[in-house]
């Protein structure tokens, strides 16, 4: 009967644990800027579940950039649209990101805050355009205040060498950016996916502390960096546990190993991004 009990309580609190942790996971906010048919509803779909950008639509936020949602899915994508028009457009792009990013310092809420911007340039095109290196000057002299962390990502790098090499000719533009990464967001015929593991380790290393949770639950890119984040959760409820077993207490230890118990399989199931239910819980714990 004792060990049923523990096992009911250490259930209910592993579900009430991880519907409270997922209701307050922060949202976390991507500009994501480039010329049309460069890959970017591609690109997100692939880095994040449930398809975010698989629609091409989004709520209008300003004359040249959208919002792009999913119901309970913390996460929002800002996405330029006409980039590949001319100067004067570019520039009031520059200024509509610039202002949306005030927008998000002022409020003082890290929901409503841009954490990442990403510059896709298709790197079929072989060339990095003077007129986006002037543009990137710009936009980053003007971040400077912000320091929201720029990640130029070289999209459709089907030829890894020519990939590198361009990311070689940009990185020696030596511009305020925090990495130049070519990416292959879907296999295609002989060409295998690579690269969006990497992404979301840079992006791992350059957000705030408090987004890591949300970019782990939500990613789906890195399975290797959510399980070793899924073994630190364990480590430190084992010890938890080995120091609770190591003290005497004048009551059983399940009072004090279920909160643990129920932590550690709070974080697992956040991390992962599980959705699951009370029976297949008790089935896992029994």
């Amino acid at each position: 009967m004792t060990n049923d009990m523990n096992i009911n309580d250490l259930v209910n609190g592993c579900m009430d644990a991880i519907k409270n942790k997922t209701k307050n996971l922060k949202t976390l906010n991507i500009m994501i800027i480039g010329k049309t048919g460069v890959g970017k509803s591609t690109l997100v779909n692939e880095v994040f579940r449930d398809n975010i950008a698989s629609t091409g639509i989004g709520s209008p936020v300003t004359q040249h950039m959208q919002k792009c949602t999913k119901k309970d899915v913390p996460l929002v994508i800002y996405d330029t649209k006409g980039f590949e028009l001319e100067r004067k457009v570019q520039q009031e792009i520059k200024n509509e990101l610039i202002e949306k990013i005030k927008e998000g310092r002022k409020s003082r809420d890290i929901n409503q805050a841009i954490h990442c911007i990403w510059y896709c340039v298709n790197a079929c095109d072989d060339r990095f355009e003077p007129s986006e290196e002037q543009w990137i000057r710009e936009f980053t002299k003007q971040n400077e205040e912000y320091q929201i962390p720029v990640i130029i990502i070289l999209t459709k790098a089907y030829f890894k060498d020519s990939a590198q090499a361009l990311k070689k000719e940009i990185e020696a533009r030596n511009l305020d950016v925090i990495k130049v990464l070519p990416v292959l967001a879907q296999d295609k015929e002989n060409y295998k996916a690579y690269g969006l593991d990497t992404l979301i380790e840079v992006m791992e290393q350059s957000l705030p502390d408090e987004m890591v949770d949300t970019l782990m639950s939500i990613q789906i890119s890195n399975l290797a960096l959510k399980q070793k984040k899924s073994q630190a959760a364990v480590v430190a409820a084992a010890m938890g546990a080995a120091a609770a077993g190591a003290t005497p207490i004048p009551f059983s230890d399940a009072a004090v190993l279920i909160p643990i118990e129920a932590s550690m399989l709070t974080s697992i199931t956040v991390i992962f991004g599980f959705e699951i239910s009370k029976s297949v819980l008790t089935g896992l714990v029994s």
